[in-house]
């Protein structure tokens, strides 16, 4: 009887070493040397300045846009000054433009992509609302800005890096 308490344990550790293993080469192996950077050591460029020229609407409709329109990152803080076209699914505090503000960043993470593409995520609160964007800067500077607010249905944007 001693003798298969033994030997389950000894089965048991070696499993539990083995998917230990397992789980650390997976990570080291999806990502790379590009791997995502998180957390503290992930900080937002220094500056960033995206002029959008078109927006895809969550219903596949595509807008043309004049050059006044864009997307800045300084630092830990966003200035957005987009239109917004799409439905809210909570009424709207009151501002004319849901995306022109500026506020600070926060969850900010960045990760290297196929062919040399930036991905950066990160959130912004306003008053409005909670927005996700997730941006997208290509090697020959086209950029893609995807924003997901919380409260309405999100819209896409394309443009170039200045």
């Amino acid at each position: 009887m001693r003798m298969t308490f033994t030997y389950i344990n000894t089965a048991l550790a070696l499993a539990l070493a083995s998917a230990l293993a397992a789980c650390g080469t997976a990570a080291r192996t999806a990502g790379g040397p590009q791997a995502a950077s998180t957390g503290p050591a992930a900080t937002p460029p220094d500056s960033l300045r995206i002029t959008v020229g078109m927006a895809t609407t969550q219903r596949g409709s595509t807008i043309p846009l004049s050059a006044d329109f864009f997307v800045e990152l300084r630092g830990d803080s966003v200035t957005a000054q987009l239109p917004y076209f799409g439905r809210a699914y909570v009424a709207p505090m009151g501002t004319d433009n849901v995306l022109h503000f500026a506020t600070r960043i926060t969850d900010f993470s960045s990760a290297r992509g196929d062919g040399g593409a930036e991905r950066m995520e990160f959130k912004a609160r306003t008053v409005e609302d909670l927005f996700r964007f997730r941006i997208t800067v290509y090697a020959d500077g086209q950029a893609e800005v995807d924003v997901y607010p919380q409260r309405r249905e999100r819209i896409s944007f394309d443009g170039n890096t200045e």
